[in-house]
This record gives structure tokens, C-alpha cells and sequence, in this order.
């Protein structure tokens, strides 16, 4: 007790360490930060010979290989010439399988936009490809492959499945058709074998007869040709192909849907031995009833080779089903809530998923599981590629899930920010979720504390990194945590919001503190991305914090009936905020009250950006597909565009940084091309540190952040980049520092860990101790005396560089003179103590 407690005797401030050098320090071009998890997943598939060698593709990192079994993972996709994207820069791979004969050829196709579509073929494992396409044809909205099957013993003969996008949307998803693509001779020319009203999704060829092919159409976020869907919609508008047979190569076909009410399959599997068993996994977003409170989606069983089927789980939307190859009785089928595990073959069935109501590593939200496969020699060893991007692995058959994505990103982040109170701590937020990072974005964990939809927007207090909130697009949540990600809950909701209403999905897309007043907080709602360009929010659309988050309230609607894209407050002025809207820029000097239009030369254009330059009264605000504008009076008067240094001529600036040091220096991040940056703030651009951007591989940027001179940019496609050198490898320390009398003291404390330490899981403690002996601990609710057992814990979770406000002058210290307070951390208590790493940081005098 008295050893564990000999800190009382230390009179140091400052804890040494060894000096690590940082191999990531003193860069001079963009460095990708490897996240956050996300993207636009598709396959993901085992070598049958070699099970470390694993392959997954997505839409925009496109095909990527781990030897290690998926313990960390590295793109390959040399020779693969078809790009896409906003900024033309995304490997646009969607489905890729490897030839069962020889598993040296590997085959991947794209999601094809336009005249942007390709099969690829690899002969050396995925180290090289060429394109393969001859006789291959799009429609006017291109076209996009779903799959392939290579036929058993012939490498030669391989299926190509697709989809073709027409120009009808219905009621939510585009409305497609289907195509079946034949080649004979190993790709070199490919025939169409089948077309119909609906994407063609997965080919089986039946072992006993190469001529015998099962076809399954349909998927759960696209709406068949032949549909009407419909608010109210009944069963016949749903429409649909479902499931067909050849049994003459392909030549005619006959449907095979007797006792399947859902025409929307997913994923069709069969029986490893047993070829008369398959497995069905349908439902629709838009038209299997859901909506309607009619469900017919699910899992559907055949024991006679599709002749037949029974539904074996009901009401879900079953994405994905296959067979455990050692031991074909244990099946696994998922949907966005759950994966189911049956190990009678099918007949009884486990549910296993989070109390969020979804499936997938803590503290991310999975979405639909796409793809899922069965290591060959452990049926409880199973992978799974997450739609919103990402491999999870689960060792337990499917109860728990872990991030098996080290080494590639292609996330969709719509928002980065860092903490001001913790330089190194790194927010983001995109569809697949809120991540933060405590080591400058080395590493990222997931913070989705809520069964969001959508995610758009994060944030942080400006003196309290822990406390953070997150807004999604499409339910109108705001949801606040204040241990950093660890816990939260949802402290708002938006009154007209509805998820289920394609017409009210809307949320806070701007969501600002004010700088000098954490417990002012500023909200703005906008449509959801999909119909944000041709509608409006419903409700009031500005709502105002006054105690950190905890509670909001609608602060005024005078901006009702505009997207509210973005909101700025004054660095000084909590009262001072500034909104980009659908129909200008407007400003509020009445802490939201009441708000004005700056100048008319920007009333009714739709602008998505802004930033302020008090220093200087100068702003810049960005027109979606215009271009730049800039103000030096204040927003009095407009000049633009200011599109010169832009590679393209209509930009659409997502966001802009000023710098903190050079007065006239602000960056620009544009949807289509990159970072820019200009030093007469805002009048004339450059790319962004050189002509190349060079490390920038994905130039769709939708967000940038500059903290301690260092710039983050979000991007849709390539996760978190970072420019600018990070710290030097650093003397750890712990210091206090404090300001005011007895009676109004103010003490803040600054953590700078080792650099080798950030990012891992620690316990923070702060211990007071009294002149007469006695100790108290301060926890998350205040302190509490302490007698003995273990240590009480102020706070755990990824260790980062930080400061925390322990006193903020509301106590009265004046009986307490010669109180002394320690602050340390580590894995425990008795690690802490052990290691030193603590250090008295205040006496009371």
C-alpha cells in the first residue's frame, strides 16, 4: 500500500524516456493514413490451395492480395486500366473470383460507369492483369459486373454476370436490367448467353452436368426493370426474375421460383456434395415490404435442385449465405442486423449480433455483409466484406467479429477533425461510421455508438477532447459521447426526420462548437446526399446547444427551407456564426436568433463551403460546380469566381483551411481534383504541396482540417491523408499548469506521452493527496475518497496527447492548502507506479 502510494514523495514534474525516432516524422508529400475502415466492398475470397493467400476487392481501393491471411493486406492492381470515381482516380473493382483449376488466374470486373467498364484478367496471382473485353458492350449508363464462374475442368469457359443501369429510377434504387456474358476461349471474346429484367448476380454450374446452370438475379439496393415499387406497394408490383435453370448450356431457361415469394436473390449457393441442395438469400430494400410492414424477404432452402423452395428465415434481408467447406451442415446467412449459424443443415438456425441491432466489430456499423467465406479447414474461421468496406473476421463462427483490414482503406469520409485540447487525436466520420485516431491517424477504432444509417458529420469540444458528437444524415440523430467514443447516446433527434421516408431523410450536416465556449454548439440540418441537390429539409433547420451537447433546442427559422451545408463561429465570439446554405452565405451576430444574408452577389446560388478569416475580415465560400468566391470586407461584397490554379474549371470546393500562421494562406479541397492552396487569400490557387499532389491517390475531397501545422484531408474513396511533419519523438511528460486564486483556481494538465505509446489502451489517474494523509481519486463523477484496493480510473481508452481541465475555478481550494495533485497512466495502476509514469503536477498554495 505505502509502495504503491510513494508518489507523495516525488517532487519532479517531468518523467523522462528514451527518444524513439519516428520513421513518419519530417515528410514532404501526403502521407494516406491506411483509414479509416470503409469503402464499397464487394468479394472476398480464399486461395483453395494456399489458404493464407486471400484476395478482396473494392470500388475504390479495387483488388487487394494478403499472404498472411488477411493480418494485414496490400493493393495489386497493376495493369488495370479502367479508373472511375470523382476525380478519376479510384479502382472502380467490384467482383473478383479465382479459377478453381488453376488458381494463378484470378478475374475481376468493374463497376462500370459509362464507357468506363472492363473484365481483367490475372495469370500470376493478381500481380498483373489485362484487360479482356472484346465483344463486351455497355449501355448509354454503362454496365457492371457482378461476378464470374469458371467452368470445372475448363479454364477456358467463364461466366461473366452483370448489371445494366437504365435511366429510370424507382422508388429509392435505380431500376436495372441484366446480362450473361459467355467466353470460350479465356476471355479473348465474350457472347451474350442471357439478358432479363433484373442484374444477374451468381452463375453455379452443377458437377454432374457442366450444362446445368442455376442463375440467381437481384440485389438489395437495386430496383428490378419489370418493378413499380411504390409507397403501398402489394407483392405483384415488387417484381423481379429470381432464380432460373438451363439445362442446355445457357441456350433457354426456365424460372425456378415455385415457394420463393421473394424475386430479389442475393446469393445462391450449393450443397459442396450434395448438389440438389442450394441456398437462397433475397429481399429488397425498396420493394420486399418492409415499408409496408409486410416482409417477404429471407433465407429459402431447396432440397430438389431448385424445384422447390421453403423459407427458413423470415423477414430479413438476407445478403449473403454459404457452406462451411469442411463440414457442409454448418451454413452461415447475414443480413445488415445479424448472421445466422445453423449446424444441422439448415433446419435450426443460431442468431448472433451486437444489441445495437447489428452485426460486426464493436463500435462500427457493418452494414450488409456482401460476401462471405468459410476458411476450408476450420468451419468456425469465417470472413466477411462489409458493403460499406472492410474484411471482418470472426474466429468463433460468426458470435464476435474483429477489423481484419490492416493495409488498405477505401472509405467514404465525409468529415475530419482533430480536438484542439489533443493534437494528436484524429475524428472521422463517413458511411461506415465515427473512427478516431490517437497517434496522428497511425491506427483507428471505431466509435459508432448509435444504429445510424448514414454518418456525416463529428465533432469535438474545444478544452475537452473526450467530449465528442457525431450526426448521421439520415435520421436526424445527434449523438454525444463524453469518453471520447467509448460510451454515448443519442441526446437529439430531429422531429421530421424519418429514415423511412425517402422524402425526410435529413440530418446535421453542420455542426460546429464555438472556440471560446464549449458549451455552445451550433447544428444544421440538410437532406441526405441522395436527394440533397433537388429538395429541401422539412422542420426547422438550425437548432443551438447551451450546455456542451447535452440538450438542443431550435434557435431560430429563419433559415427553414434551405440545407444548411456548413456552420463557422467566430474564434472569440460564440454569438458570431456563420452558415454556407443552399441559397448563400449567411451570418447571425445574435448566436443564432436571427440571421442575415452577406451581400447579394451570392443570394440564391448554393453554396456547400465556407470559411472566415477574422484576422483579416476575409471569406471565401465555395458554389457547387462554380467555383470560388471571396469577400474582403466582410461578405459585404463578392468577387468570383476564383478559379484560377484549379485544374478544372468549375470546382466544387467541399471545404477550406485557413492556416494558422500566414495570414493570407488558405487551402481548398475540390470534389474532382484535389487539394490547392493560395496565398493571397483565396484570389489565385496551386495544387497542393506540388503539381502533383504528390501521395495524394485519391483526389475526391470532401473535408480538410489543419491543427499544429499539420493538414488532414477526407477523401471519398482513399480514407484520411495527412501533410506536414508530425512531432519529433518527444520526452515524455506530465504537466500541470494553474491560474487563479484559492478560491477560483483554474488547473489544467498536459499528457505528452512517448511517441511509441500512442494509440495504446491505457488508464489515466489523478490522485489528490491531503496534508493529513488522507487520498481521494477524481473519476469520470467527480472525486471520491479512496482506502484501498485498486486505484479509481479518471479515464481509459487509446492513449493520445492531451490536456484536461481537473479544476475550472468552481471549487473553493482555500481549506485545502498543501494539497498535492498527481496525474500518471498506465495499463493498470501497479504498471504506473512500477514504471513511473506519474508525475505531481499542483500543490495548493
Amino acid at each position: 500500500m505505502n509502495a504503491r502510494l510513494s508518489m507523495k514523495s516525488l517532487c519532479t514534474v517531468v518523467l523522462a524516456a528514451g527518444l524513439l525516432a519516428w520513421s513518419l516524422a519530417a515528410r514532404s508529400d501526403w502521407v494516406s493514413t491506411g483509414g479509416p475502415l470503409g469503402g464499397l466492398g464487394y468479394d472476398v475470397r480464399i486461395h483453395p490451395v494456399t489458404r493464407t493467400t486471400m484476395y478482396v476487392t473494392d470500388n475504390f481501393a479495387g483488388v487487394v492480395k494478403s499472404t498472411d491471411a488477411g493480418a494485414t493486406w496490400a493493393a495489386t492492381n497493376s495493369g488495370i486500366s479502367v479508373r472511375g470515381g470523382p476525380s478519376g482516380d479510384a479502382y472502380t473493382i467490384f467482383s473478383l473470383t479465382i479459377d478453381p483449376n488453376n488458381p494463378d488466374i484470378v478475374w475481376s470486373g468493374t463497376q462500370g460507369e459509362g464507357g468506363l467498364f472492363g473484365i481483367f484478367k490475372s495469370t500470376d496471382a493478381g500481380a498483373t492483369w489485362s484487360i479482356k473485353s472484346g465483344g463486351l458492350t455497355a449501355e448509354q449508363y454503362g454496365i457492371v459486373f457482378r461476378g464470374f464462374t469458371v467452368e470445372p475442368a475448363d479454364s477456358n469457359v467463364v461466366y461473366a454476370m452483370a448489371e445494366l443501369p437504365t435511366a429510370t429510377n424507382g422508388r429509392e434504387f435505380n431500376r436495372t436490367r441484366g446480362r450473361v456474358y459467355k467466353s470460350a476461349n479465356g476471355g479473348t471474346t465474350w457472347s451474350v448467353l442471357w439478358e432479363g429484367d433484373n442484374l444477374a448476380r451468381y452463375l453455379i454450374i452443377d458437377p454432374r452436368d457442366t450444362r446445368t446452370l442455376y442463375l440467381s438475379t437481384g440485389i438489395f439496393d437495386r430496383e428490378a426493370n419489370n418493378s413499380t415499387c411504390a409507397d403501398g406497394m402489394t407483392a405483384s408490383q415488387a417484381g423481379g426474375v429470381g432464380i432460373l435453370k438451363s439445362t442446355d448450356g445457357g441456350a433457354t431457361w426456365a424460372t425456378l421460383n415455385s415457394g420463393l415469394d421473394d424475386l430479389y436473390v442475393g446469393s445462391l449457393r450449393m450443397h459442396p456434395t450434395n448438389p440438389d441442395i442450394l441456398f437462397a438469400a433475397t429481399g429488397n430494400n425498396a420493394c420486399s415490404g418492409q415499408y409496408e410492414g409486410s416482409a417477404r424477404s429471407g433465407l429459402f432452402r431447396s432440397t430438389n435442385g431448385g424445384a422447390t423452395w421453403t423459407k427458413v428465415i423470415s423477414t430479413q434481408i438476407m445478403t449473403t449465405v454459404n457452406f462451411a467447406p469442411s463440414n457442409p451442415n454448418i451454413i452461415y446467412a447475414g443480413s445488415s442486423n445479424a448472421f445466422y449459424r445453423s449446424s444441422d443443415g439448415g433446419t435450426t438456425w443460431t442468431r448472433y449480433g451486437k444489441v445495437t441491432d447489428d452485426w460486426g466489430p464493436q463500435g462500427v456499423r457493418a452494414g450488409f455483409p456482401i460476401d462471405v467465406v468459410i476458411d476450408p479447414g476450420d468451419p468456425n474461421l469465417v470472413y466477411a466484406n462489409n458493403y460499406g468496406g472492410g474484411v471482418f473476421r470472426s474466429t468463433d463462427g460468426t458470435q464476435t467479429w474483429q477489423i481484419w483490414s490492416k493495409g488498405y482503406s477505401g472509405a467514404f469520409i465525409k468529415q475530419v477533425f482533430v480536438p484542439p485540447a489533443s493534437p494528436s487525436t484524429v475524428l472521422a466520420i463517413g458511411r461506415s461510421g465515427p473512427y478516431t485516431s490517437a497517434n496522428y491517424g497511425g491506427d483507428w477504432t471505431g466509435i459508432a455508438l448509435s444504429q445510424a444509417s448514414e454518418w456525416v458529420a463529428i465533432t469535438g469540444h474545444p478544452s475537452n477532447h473526450r467530449v465528442v458528437l457525431m450526426t448521421d444524415e439520415h435520421m436526424g440523430l445527434i449523438v454525444r459521447s463524453e469518453d471520447g467514443g467509448t460510451t454515448g447516446s443519442v441526446v437529439f433527434t430531429h422531429p421530421q426526420s424519418n429514415a423511412s421516408s425517402i422524402d425526410a431523410r435529413q440530418g446535421f450536416k453542420g455542426l460546429a462548437f464555438a472556440p471560446s465556449n464549449g458549451n455552445i454548439v451550433y447544428a444544421g440540418v440538410a437532406k441526405e446526399r441522395g436527394t440533397i441537390d433537388t429538395s429541401v429539409p422539412q422542420g426547422t433547420v438550425v437548432y443551438k446547444s447551451t450546455d456542451g451537447g447535452q440538450s438542443f433546442a431550435a434557435a431560430s427559422t429563419a433559415l427553414n427551407g434551405m440545407n444548411v451545408h456548413r456552420l463557422v463561429v467566430h474564434p472569440t465570439d460564440p454569438n458570431t456564426v456563420w452558415a454556407a446554405t443552399s441559397t448563400g452565405v449567411y451570418r447571425s451576430t445574435t448566436g443564432g436568433a436571427s440571421w442575415s444574408l452577406l451581400g447579394q452577389g451570392l443570394s440564391g446560388k448554393n453554396i456547400i463551403a465556407v470559411a472566415v478569416n477574422t484576422a483579416t475580415n476575409t471569406l471565401v465560400a465555395s458554389e457547387q460546380d462554380v467555383g470560388v468566391w471571396q469577400s474582403v470586407n466582410g461578405g459585404t461584397s463578392w468577387s468570383g469566381p476564383k478559379n484560377t490554379g484549379f485544374s478544372n474549371a468549375n470546382p466544387r470546393v467541399m471545404a477550406f483551411a485557413f492556416g494558422p500562421t500566414a495570414a493570407q494562406t488558405v487551402y481548398a479541397g475540390d470534389y474532382y481534383s484535389g487539394v490547392y492552396r493560395s496565398t493571397d487569400n483565396g484570389s489565385t490557387w496551386s495544387p497542393y504541396p506540388d503539381s502533383a499532389m504528390t501521395g495524394l491517390s485519391f483526389k475526391a475531397v470532401r473535408d480538410l482540417t489543419i491543427a499544429n501545422g499539420i493538414l488532414y484531408a477526407a477523401t471519398e474513396g482513399g480514407g484520411v491523408f495527412r501533410h506536414g511533419t508530425l512531432p519529433a519523438a518527444s520526452t515524455r511528460s506530465i504537466t500541470g499548469s494553474a491560474s487563479g486564486s484559492l478560491s477560483a483556481r483554474v488547473l489544467s494538465v498536459t499528457i505528452q506521452p512517448d511517441q511509441s505509446e500512442l494509440g495504446a489502451n491505457r488508464q489515466i489517474y489523478v490522485a489528490a493527496i491531503l496534508t493529513d494523509g488522507s487520498y481521494y481519486f477524481r473519476t469520470s463523477s467527480g472525486w471520491q475518497f479512496y482506502s484501498s484496493g485498486s486505484f479509481p480510473v479518471y479515464a481509459n481508452g487509446p492513449l493520445a496527447t492531451q490536456t484536461i481541465q481537473l479544476l475550472d475555478g468552481s471549487l473553493d481550494l482555500s481549506g485545502l492548502v498543501g494539497t498535492q495533485i498527481y496525474v500518471g497512466y498506465g495499463t493498470d495502476d501497479a504498471e504506473m507506479v512500477a514504471n513511473t509514469r506519474y508525475a505531481l503536477v499542483h500543490t495548493v498554495q
